[in-house]
């Protein structure tokens, strides 16, 4: 993918004033600015299957959307762009739900690469059907429904499957079964 210019801030999110290219903050471990879309269909949790090229995670299963905030660009807008890119969909951000501000490292060892990150956390419920996804290739290589069971027993059982921050993903899997009793419906008997 394209290189682009995000905003270097410090792990509390203030802006420095400075603008780099994505491949030097994460060569030079700059703190920037990332957004993460849960998608909830039925009840279920839609995750992507990173694509074998991505450079952090190949193959592994992560948060159905994100990506980098570009300079200049706020966490919403940037959902928005990326589910439009990575899932062919287009989605209003008057009806993402937030869930977390949240510090993430990933380090790449093999590519001397490390990326920290202020993430913008945010919940989307999926109005059409899953088949009018049209997957991004050179992201994405697919998409998966996950009733929440299934998920945790998952994360536990073969965390390799995903990306690396457990923890993250129980912390928001939490958040999302509270939002999802507030409902009021049994999804996982679906």
């Amino acid at each position: 993918m394209a290189d682009e210019y995000v905003d270097v801030v410090d792990k509390n999110d203030n802006e420095l004033g400075i603008k780099k290219l994505k491949s030097i903050v994460h060569k030079e471990g700059d703190w920037h600015r990332g957004a993460h879309l849960w998608i909830i269909k039925e009840g279920r949790i839609l995750l992507q299957k990173r694509a074998p090229e991505k450079d952090f995670f190949p193959n592994c299963f992560d948060v159905a959307c994100g990506g980098h905030v570009s300079s200049g660009e706020i966490f919403e807008d940037t959902l928005v762009r990326e589910v439009k890119e990575e899932l062919g969909l287009e989605v209003n951000k008057k009806d993402f739900i937030f869930l977390d501000k949240r510090n993430q490292n990933s380090k790449e060892d093999k590519k001397d690469m490390i990326s920290r990150e202020v993430l913008g956390v945010y919940l989307y419920f999926l109005k059409e059907p899953v088949e009018n996804i049209i997957l991004q290739k050179e992201e994405v290589s697919e998409v998966k429904l996950f009733k929440i069971n299934e998920l945790k027993n998952l994360l536990n059982n073969k965390p390799k499957m995903f990306v690396a921050d457990k923890n993250y993903f129980f912390e928001t899997i939490d958040k999302i079964e509270e939002i999802l009793s507030k409902q009021k419906i049994d999804y996982e008997t679906i």
